[in-house]
């Protein structure tokens, strides 16, 4: 399968964007005063990561304040975390000096939330992560939807240890109690081809494959199609980037589908499901593909009626920040494929 070195870089750029806590009041804040070093907040989540038995070097970093972070006309953040600053290549969180973002006059601990969720993205490779406790606060500093200068206070001491603990390990999250949205007993279907969601990707290698998604008239169900000559020398595919699935610890992911083609000759087509996780080194986290599972090696071909594919991938972890299914036709593959009631389930751990 020759598509695996894609997707690093495709995360890689989408973290490298990452911008974090957007101003929504357009009206200046009273004169700022302040601006303390950097290298306060770097130092201290050094120490903070060798409580928790990790020993950054952390020479090769760039932190910076910057009048400000513009990304599009309407968007103005106050932080922004690089794993690859596109111009110096280095790990770099940037400060915005901005006075709607008023950081001359946040606390030293709210400076500290917002500092240190940027070290997640920049050091730790983590993307956002909007899942909630039961008790309706954000399940990790990571969050994107609450304000991020406050997600623990001065008087918070167990709080503000738990996120920081959740921070550079996700498996501290298992001792909270989770909202995971759905009961998996009741509903198991945790992902769905959806055909509102604009944010599948595929490889028609230059062309050699014609890809579609849409709804099948008679029955209404959702499919991926994949079609093509016989002429494709690398594989076709289709694919979804699901970033930090909010799925318990220790169940069992299983990618299905229903496949229907008439007279699909040549190798035919199959799934795949590639999940990653980060490894943490001195000078901070990598990506890295914790499993690849697919039925490539036996991939299936000609009349084919609702025929399942499945995949399942048991212990789900935590540590996951993100997984991609593929739909998948082999080179030298002629015909066209059908891949209905594409869906991720998952059964929880007994």
């Amino acid at each position: 399968m020759k598509y695996s070195s894609k997707f690093i870089f495709v995360f890689f750029l989408l973290l490298g964007i990452i911008s974090c806590d957007p101003t929504d009041d357009p009206t200046p804040s009273p004169e700022q005063k302040d601006f303390p070093d950097l290298q306060i907040f770097l130092d201290r989540f050094e120490d903070e990561a060798k409580l928790r038995g990790f020993n950054f070097d952390l020479s090769g970093m760039d932190i910076a304040y910057v009048d400000e972070i513009r990304i599009s006309e309407n968007e103005v953040y106050c932080g922004i975390g690089y794993i690859r600053h596109p111009q110096t290549g280095k790990r770099t969180v940037l400060i915005s000096k901005s006075a709607n973002c008023d950081w001359a006059n946040k606390t030293d601990i709210q400076r500290e939330n917002l500092f240190f969720h940027e070290m997640g993205h920049a050091l730790l490779n983590l993307p956002h992560d909007n899942a909630l406790k039961c008790d309706g606060r954000p399940l990790s500093l990571m969050t994107e939807t609450f304000n991020q200068f406050f997600i623990y206070k001065e008087n918070e001491p167990e709080l503000r240890k738990y996120y920081l603990d959740e921070l550079i390990d996700r498996l501290a999250a298992n001792e909270q109690c989770i909202d995971f949205e759905q009961d998996f007993q009741q509903d198991p279907v945790f992902f769905k081809n959806d055909l509102d969601d604009p944010l599948w990707r595929f490889s028609n290698d230059n062309g050699k494959y014609e890809v579609s998604r849409g709804i099948h008239e008679n029955s209404g169900i959702p499919y991926l199609g994949l079609s093509s000559e016989g002429n494709g020398e690398n594989t076709g595919y289709i694919y979804k980037e699901l970033d930090v699935p909010n799925i318990p610890e220790g169940a069992t992911v299983i990618l299905r589908t229903k496949v229907n083609a008439e007279n699909l000759q040549g190798p035919g087509v199959a799934i795949a499901l590639r999940v990653y996780d980060t490894k943490i080194g001195s000078t901070g986290a990598t990506i890295n593909e914790s499993h690849f599972l697919t039925t490539e090696p036996n991939p299936i071909n000609g009349e084919l009626k609702d025929q399942t594919l499945e995949l399942r991938l048991p212990n789900f972890t935590r540590r996951t920040i993100f997984m991609i299914p593929f739909a998948v036709m082999m080179p030298g593959t002629t015909g066209e494929a059908f891949f209905d009631d594409f869906e991720i389930l998952v059964e929880a751990a007994s």
